[in-house]
């Protein structure tokens, strides 16, 4: 039985919704944005006015409107725009139950059946897409593949509102000419290393041998060779399924330049409780802590460090976030944006062993504190409780972790 997986991405998803809520808008261009105060002000969608001025999504608010003087911007309606993806899901269910989603605008739809082939995944593709814009009022493109990987790229092809298809018979005239930045998560640094040494197409980047690719790029090369080549077998993950989490992290761009410890200590506090909570949401504990630091000339780096032991508790993150950042930054120096991360997951054990080590003890009770903390939390809300130093910068210490929060999922190819 063949493969037959569709990739459905809402187009211009959060400009689209706004436009739906007020049809007054549809005609004007329109921009949604992030808060300039919060360092966030660039493009995050834009309409089809919009997009013909030469508006760009990820451009500055500025920017925009230099293309665009009469750009009307807004904020996004975060709850606007959960509500219609859980329609749209509710809508991609009902032509199969394996729905894996990929953001809140993106899913792949596995309709494999004894009888399907690449063909009667077209007209799928085509049903679903007129089902959404006779029912929300939103458009879809939608990709369809025998894999997630090239299904993907076809939902790119045409936009907006069309279906693409990549298979076997027309790889070579569709797929292989692309440039390898299309492919998942290639991005610039990663085109930029792989036009250096001579590859700048999809096709190009399939020819290579994966052990060459291996040798230049690590482990990273064989996920390159992969993606080119459409070595995906893995099956969709239905969207109740619990993926195997390679990390939990966190990261925020603060209101204002980070200049000293004490800024730092607030940032950080907020940032190891948001990963601490939601590791025992998940139910996991981890062993490797990683900092993230970006300075205000937009420098990053990272470094880690390796417990002696499993956490879920923010002191232990605290700490050694703090180590590590006191050990590698001036104080003085402004930074834009800190990040903390947890790896090496391990399943959080239902039993609690008692320890009579002085450091075991006070762990096992900030654990059970944290834990109690938790609750309030659950039932009053995140900002029911919180640390005295949190409140000496209200803008810096508020950090939502539900907005806020990262889960990542273990890679395609490894």
């Amino acid at each position: 039985m063949s493969r037959v997986v569709l990739h459905a991405d809402l187009n211009n998803f959060y400009a689209s919704v706004a436009c739906v809520t007020h049809p007054e808008w549809r005609e004007l261009p329109l921009a949604v944005c992030g808060d300039p105060a919060m360092r966030h002000g660039i493009v995050l969608a834009k309409n089809m006015p919009a997009k013909r001025c030469g508006v760009i999504t990820g451009q500055a608010i500025w920017q925009a409107r230099q293309s665009c003087p009469d750009l009307r911007t807004i904020a996004p309606d975060f709850e606007e725009v959960l509500r219609y993806s859980g329609i749209v899901r509710r809508i991609f269910s009902r032509y199969t139950d394996h729905v894996q989603p990929f953001g809140v605008d993106e899913a792949w739809l596995d309709v494999s059946g004894p009888r399907v082939e690449i063909d009667d995944g077209f007209r799928i593709a085509n049903h679903l897409r007129h089902t959404v814009r006779e029912e929300t009022g939103l458009t879809l493109s939608v990709g369809v593949s025998d894999n997630r990987i090239f299904a993907k790229l076809g939902s790119d092809l045409k936009k907006p509102d069309g279906v693409s298809m990549v298979c076997a018979q027309n790889r070579r005239t569709v797929l292989d000419p692309l440039p390898v930045s299309d492919l998942l998560f290639i991005g610039r640094a990663t085109s930029q290393k792989l036009h250096a040494i001579g590859i700048f197409t999809v096709g190009q980047l399939a020819e290579v041998e994966p052990g060459t690719l291996k040798a230049i790029f690590g482990k990273t090369g064989l996920m390159l060779s992969g993606f080119a080549r459409g070595n995906d077998a893995a099956s969709v993950i239905a969207e109740d399924a619990q993926p195997k989490m390679k990390s939990v992290g966190n990261s925020l761009t603060t209101v204002h330049d980070i200049l000293t410890l004490y800024d730092a200590r607030i940032t950080l506090y907020g940032l190891c409780e948001s990963v601490a909570s939601r590791m025992r949401k998940h139910r996991v504990t981890g062993r490797v802590v990683q900092l993230s630091i970006r300075s205000a000339t937009l420098e990053w780096f990272q470094r880690q460090q390796k417990l002696a032991f499993d956490t879920d508790c923010s002191f232990d993150l605290f700490e050694t976030c703090y180590a590590l950042l006191q050990a590698n930054w001036q104080e003085g120096t402004p930074l834009r944006s800190l990040g903390v991360s947890v790896s090496c997951l391990s399943p959080a054990g239902a039993l609690m062993q008692l320890s009579f080590l002085p450091e075991d003890a006070a762990r096992q009770k900030r654990q059970i504190l944290e834990q109690t903390i938790d609750d309030i939390r659950e039932r009053y809300g995140h900002f029911a409780i919180q640390r005295a130093i949190m409140l000496y910068d209200r803008p810096l210490g508020k950090i939502n972790p539900e907005e806020e929060h990262v889960v990542h999922p273990e890679p395609y190819f490894k």
